[in-house]
């Protein structure tokens, strides 16, 4: 819950909004005193006045307003029907309930007006978070109203009150903390982005050291590699030549086998007449 808080003066020690509304205006003038800006402040509504004076008394019966409220709406979106009747009828009792507490703290007659825009205001604390928070400052300076859609109306519900001086120092003081937390952490990443930078060069200059020893390695393969393509190039042309060569040779065996041929033919038709001759001179000599 936010906490409950108004203007107190250094020598009054004033709540303004937890006096009657027909006290407020004589103590917001004379506070007006010390803080001119307290001047612009605006008296509250007697229903207002109720809340303001139950969120003083009994926070704890508005958190359970507020705690029932969420638990509605979170109901109605998972479209529990059984849940929603009975929570609804929780909510109808305990605002009534916590009406007529707050109108039991103030210990005066109230008109059933300001009863209806109490139990109003009460009933919008529960259906909207933001007018919850509102009702919570314990800083109403008129009712809220909630018609079942939309948001609710808060322009000019609560009121703007000033910092005090040492509130304001604090909240200084507590913005100079985050400035130096920042500045510590921008130093830090500052430093971490140095470090990072070293390291980076310092791994640019192997890489470019082995890069260069690459391109050399490269360079070197590419002239091994251009002296094969000569040497295949070369193994490729006395392929060549050899292929012409035995070709030329098996067309010469080819005719020398011919050759061949026809000399063993003709020396087996020479050995045939010579046997003829032979056998006719040896007939000759017999007769």
């Amino acid at each position: 819950m936010s906490p409950v808080g108004g203007w107190r003066g250094n020598d009054e020690g004033v709540d303004l909004y937890a006096l009657p509304p027909e006290e407020f205006t004589a103590a917001r003038d004379a506070a007006a005193k010390e803080d001119k800006s307290l001047k612009a402040l605006r008296k509250p509504s007697v229903s207002a006045w109720v809340v303001n004076t139950l969120v003083r008394r009994e926070p704890a019966l508005l958190d359970q307003l507020v705690e029932l409220g969420a638990s509605l709406r979170e109901a109605t979106s998972a479209g529990q029907g059984d849940q929603l009747r009975e929570l609804t009828e929780q909510r109808h009792q305990l605002v009534q309930a916590v009406t007529a507490q707050a109108v039991g703290f103030v210990e005066r007659d109230i008109t059933p007006q300001v009863r209806t825009e109490v139990a109003q205001t009460l009933e919008a604390a529960m259906a909207d978070p933001s007018s919850a928070q509102a009702v919570q400052s314990g800083q109403l300076v008129r009712a809220l109203s909630y018609a079942g859609l939309g948001g609710v109306d808060l322009e000019g519900a609560v009121a703007d009150l000033p910092k005090p001086k040492a509130a304001v120092r604090k909240d200084a003081s507590k913005k100079l903390q985050k400035l130096e937390s920042a500045a510590l952490d921008a130093q830090g990443a500052l430093d971490d982005a140095v470090r990072l930078a070293e390291r980076t060069s310092q791994a640019y200059d192997v890489a470019d050291k082995a890069t260069e020893a690459t391109a050399r390695e490269v360079g070197r393969g590419e002239e091994q590699t251009e002296a094969l393509r000569q040497q295949l190039k070369e193994a490729e042309q006395e392929l060549q030549t050899a292929r012409s060569r035995h070709s030329k040779a098996a067309k010469d065996l080819e005719e020398l086998q011919r050759k061949a041929e026809r000399a063993t033919k003709a020396v087996a038709e020479a050995q045939d007449a010579a046997d003829a001759t032979r056998k006719a001179l040896d007939a000759a000599r017999r007769s």
